[in-house]
């Protein structure tokens, strides 16, 4: 008797049955040819002998967790490499917005000094020129066209002065006269000494699209 519960043991340790039974199950199965075994355990010597199917459920939470952990890190990752991408395209933008700025401000320096040179140049040339005039010529009586008259201000002169260039190109026989004469900046061109011929052509320079011309009464310059 007592080999033949030793060999039912000694089996049940290695073999699991069809039905997929426990340690435990198989050695209490009532079989009347091999005899009746009773064995009796705690609980936890139970589970250290035939397993708990916790044990695979929480190996299977703790895997989806550690994917879950992988995932939310490679999305950190692919969310810094983006941050920093962008970042390193602003800085690209920012330096070049900077560089053409910089351009344009000395494009515009250049400029600046070459209009002031070209304006030194003319006043220079003028001066020559009045001062030529001056030596063959004199002082009388007659009239001269104003085409603009302004303030006393930068912006009345630059006014005056663009409106003096347009006078000598469609002008050009006509000496043309941009000066202070208080309280405001003035265009004036020609020398008539009669109101007549003033007049006769103001018409002509009204045609031009100079509206506000006017015959002027003043001292002019003639040949001695």
């Amino acid at each position: 008797m007592m080999k033949r519960t030793i060999a039912i043991l000694a089996t049940s340790l290695f073999l699991t049955t069809a039905h997929a039974q426990t340690f435990l199950d198989h050695l209490q199965n009532d079989d009347k040819s091999s005899g009746q075994v009773s064995v009796k355990q705690s609980e936890d010597i139970n589970k250290l002998v035939n397993g708990s199917g916790k044990s695979k459920e929480q190996d299977t939470k703790q895997e989806a967790t550690r994917q879950e952990e992988r995932s939310r890190q490679e999305s950190r990752s692919s969310e810094n490499r983006q941050r920093d991408y962008e970042r390193n395209v602003s800085t690209a933008e920012d330096e070049a917005r900077d560089k053409a700025r910089r351009e344009r401000e000395r494009k515009a320096r250049e400029a600046a000094r070459a209009k002031k040179m070209q304006e030194f140049e003319e006043n220079v040339d003028a001066s020559s020129s009045r001062k030529k005039l001056m030596s063959n010529s004199k002082r009388a009586k007659g009239y001269r066209i104003q085409v603009f008259a302004g303030g006393n201000t930068r912006l009345d002169r630059a006014k005056a002065q663009e409106m003096g260039a347009k006078v000598k190109t469609k002008f050009p026989g006509h000496p043309v006269y941009v000066h202070f004469y208080s309280p405001r900046w003035c265009c004036r061109f020609g020398n008539f000494r009669n109101q007549e011929a003033a007049t006769k052509l103001l018409k002509q320079v009204k045609k031009e699209g100079f509206k506000n011309a006017c015959v002027i009464k003043t001292a002019i310059t003639v040949n001695r």
